[in-house]
């Protein structure tokens, strides 16, 4: 009877530990995803990403459209807002494709300050710099 009882024991404590070492583990469907998007005169442009935690962004999935035939090129970005109210705008992707043509780029972003909130800025580019601009509402992290 003892051996049973030692037995049960064991089988209980790898059944525990086996419990707390899959809830530590972070899967992927119990990420957070999200996306922002906005639209200006020439181009449009969409972010789709997945919050991993309050530093690193998983998954972005940048778009930029040309919707417009005047020799102008579409650009995107995304920004970012650290937890101490800081801004961070990351490098601009400029979709040289045409007027009715998409282009998509796949990154990870990451910082070390804090990713409370994220937003997308797209623009139409000329060799002078952007004619027109806009910018999303920021989206706020739900992992912190």
């Amino acid at each position: 009877m003892h051996h049973r009882a030692r037995s049960l024991v064991r089988l209980l404590t790898a059944g525990a530990a086996a419990l707390a070492v899959s809830a530590l583990t972070v899967s992927p469907a119990s990420a957070a995803g999200a996306s922002s998007s906005c639209e200006t005169t020439g181009a449009y442009g969409n972010a789709d990403w997945t919050w991993l935690n309050g530093y690193t962004l998983l998954h972005v999935k940048l778009t930029s459209v040309d919707t417009s035939n005047d020799a102008r090129i579409a650009g995107i970005r995304l920004y970012s807002l650290d937890y101490d109210g800081g801004s961070h705008d990351w490098p601009w992707r400029y979709n040289k494709r045409g007027a009715g043509k998409s282009q998509t780029w796949e990154t990870t972003l990451q910082d070390k300050r804090g990713i409370d909130r994220v937003g997308v800025e797209v623009a139409a580019f000329s060799d002078a710099g952007y004619r027109s601009m806009c910018g999303s509402a920021s989206v706020k992290n739900p992992t912190f």
